[in-house]
């Protein structure tokens, strides 16, 4: 070993005549290329796997904002579409409503028709043997007897009285089990009640 001093301008000078030299390492340990190698390829590997985690969260993420604005899209049209069709059906069962009313408002009664809304007020209340009493406009009971109808034959109870605050066409039975409202009134309400959307 040979001893040194450091001269005033920061030289080291040799106190012998130097013979050879040893250098010394003091850092960490060193790592041959293989495993140097290896080390890279691992740190690639993860960082790889690292950024595919993310990428394919982000896909998921971006593919789950994608339903989510489709189900609303179509959840809305679907709510639009119910609304349109509630619509066209309501305007649709007032335009039919107004088409009967108008038709039948200028409808000329006859005899056949009177006798087949008595039949049809009968058949309703489904008492063939009982005493029932049939109220009608006068003029309606008119065309009856012209008609020389056999409503009385196929049900002895029937009679019939004439009311003319009932519109021509009206049909009131009366037993003893309660009243059956034929009237036109009555069965334009019916009408417009079945022609409503359930």
């Amino acid at each position: 070993m040979v001893a040194a001093k450091q001269s005033k301008r920061n030289v080291l000078v040799l106190e012998e005549r130097l013979v050879g030299l040893d250098v010394a390492y003091d850092g960490a340990s060193r790592v041959d290329n293989l495993a140097h190698q290896q080390q890279v390829e691992t740190s690639y590997k993860s960082g790889y796997e690292d950024a595919s985690s993310q990428y394919n969260q982000q896909i998921l993420d971006f593919r789950s904002e994608i339903n989510a604005l489709r189900e609303g899209m179509f959840s809305q049209l679907e709510n639009k579409f119910v609304n349109i069709v509630s619509e066209a059906r309501e305007a649709l069962m007032t335009l039919t409503f107004e088409c009967v009313s108008q038709t039948l408002g200028g409808y000329q009664m006859e005899a056949e028709a009177i006798e087949k809304i008595v039949e049809g007020v009968v058949t309703e209340a489904g008492l063939d043997d009982e005493r029932m009493e049939v109220r009608l406009h006068s003029a309606d009971i008119a065309l009856l007897e012209e008609l020389d109808s056999d409503l009385r034959a196929k049900h002895p109870g029937l009679s019939f009285v004439a009311d003319d605050l009932l519109g021509r066409g009206d049909c009131v039975l009366s037993s003893r089990f309660g009243k059956i409202d034929g009237t036109m009134e009555n069965k334009f309400a019916k009408l417009r009640e079945s022609l409503r959307p359930s």
